[in-house]
């Protein structure tokens, strides 16, 4: 028997199909297959995880007295890919999602579908020798960043000839997990702890001259890198150094660029200066800097530092302004979630090539700091999109 169904009443199960069909929907939105960008460049990638002992230096942030220990990502143009495994982008994928959705205070289950996401890096493939070694770019991400979140900028230098090698400074990044299973986890309070220190900016600064530490000690390693076992001699052109920083990772190497003379090239995302002395400021830089410097970031009072920084020293560093960019841009917080954008995490900018922008911006100016490219071509990439502005000190330089 045929039941007709009464006019205005509407079917139950269509309600169901249809709520299924919009939590599906959202779904897919919020935790999307993650589409990783190519690294656009002649070379496949390949990485190593190496772990590093510097046994001359005690770790003050340690629970135990022990020596500093550091876990180092390298990536690297590759010779062969065959019988490698692309790389996750989380290692421990549970351990680090918890940390990220802890310390920007989310929901760990907006990243759960970020556990499956594979890179464009091979792990353990076979390097690729460049006559006269390749030339070295050593990085620290934001504080408490991780290095993992800088995964797409190593990728396409290393797709171009670059050795790009990733600090995870213990106590510094979110957490660094050790292969012998230690964790070593941020806080605030740590750095309030810091051996000497009597308030937060003063513990502040002197983690920033231990991580400007770590950089000098990877340094000193880079031979014993390669020593023909995890990477061929040979490999490093140590003549071409160049070092990367993001937020408190561009403070580190703003104290490092004033001890630490092997380096020939600075760049720096929206640095975080607000512990450097006037009179360290006023010395600014004596190699070629490139620092870029967000909407957000303009109105701290880090514009001010970065202004006294940016006008002095020897050499005038290229000051690239990105009005329509977020501090957070430089960390791939575009490729978490669609939810980035709404929290404000991100901006416009990235979404509208930005971060291909950026990583071009980057290796035109490494090829200029490395006298592989005119200062006309490096400007016109920096001038290439017209919502951004350059200075050389304080002179605007225009299109």
């Amino acid at each position: 028997m045929l039941v007709k169904r009464k006019k205005g009443i509407i079917d139950t199960g269509i309600l169901i199909g249809l709520s299924l069909a919009a939590v599906v929907g959202l779904m897919v939105y919020l935790f999307p297959t993650v589409t990783w960008p190519s690294p656009g460049g002649r070379y496949d990638v390949g990485l190593k995880i190496i772990e590093l002992e510097d046994k001359s230096r005690q770790d003050p942030f340690a629970d135990v007295t022990m020596s500093r220990r550091l876990v180092v990502d390298v990536w690297y143009p590759a010779a062969d890919t065959a019988g490698n495994r692309r790389s996750p982008w989380f290692r421990n994928a549970p351990l680090f999602i918890n940390s990220l959705a802890s310390n920007y205070e989310l929901p760990a289950i907006i990243f759960q579908h970020l556990r499956t996401v594979k890179s464009n890096s091979y792990l353990e493939a076979e390097p690729l020798m460049i006559e006269g070694g390749a030339p070295v770019v050593i990085f620290s991400p934001g504080t408490p960043a991780i290095v993992p979140l800088y995964f797409s900028f190593a990728e396409y230098l290393a797709s171009r000839g670059y050795v790009v090698i990733g600090i995870e400074h213990p106590y510094g990044a979110a957490v660094v997990e050790f292969s012998d299973g230690t964790q070593a986890h941020f806080s605030r309070e740590r750095a309030e702890q810091f051996p000497g220190a009597d308030s937060f900016e003063e513990g502040v600064r002197l983690g920033m001259e231990l991580m400007a530490g770590d950089f000098s000690f990877v340094i000193d390693e880079l031979e014993n890198m390669a020593d023909g076992d995890r990477l061929p001699v040979g490999f490093f052109d140590t003549d071409r150094i160049a070092v990367f920083g993001h937020s408190g990772g561009g403070g580190v190497i703003q104290f490092l660029s004033q001890r630490e003379k092997r380096i020939d090239a600075l760049i720096s995302f929206d640095p975080a200066l607000f512990v450097m002395t006037d009179d360290e400021l006023k010395a600014g830089m004596d190699i070629p800097a490139l620092v870029m410097e967000t909407g957000k970031w303009l109105e701290r009072e880090e514009a001010g530092n970065l202004y006294l920084l940016t006008n002095s020293g020897e050499v005038k560093p290229y000051h690239l302004k990105l009005p329509n960019a977020n501090h957070p841009d430089f960390a791939m917080l575009d490729h978490l979630s669609p939810l980035a954008h709404y929290l404000g995490f991100t901006g416009t900018f990235m979404t509208g090539g930005g971060e291909e922008y950026l990583y071009n911006s980057i290796s035109s100016f490494l090829e200029f700091a490395f006298d592989e490219r005119s200062e006309e071509e490096f400007l016109e990439t920096l001038l290439s999109r017209k919502d951004v502005q350059l200075f050389i000190g304080d002179r605007e330089i225009n299109r």
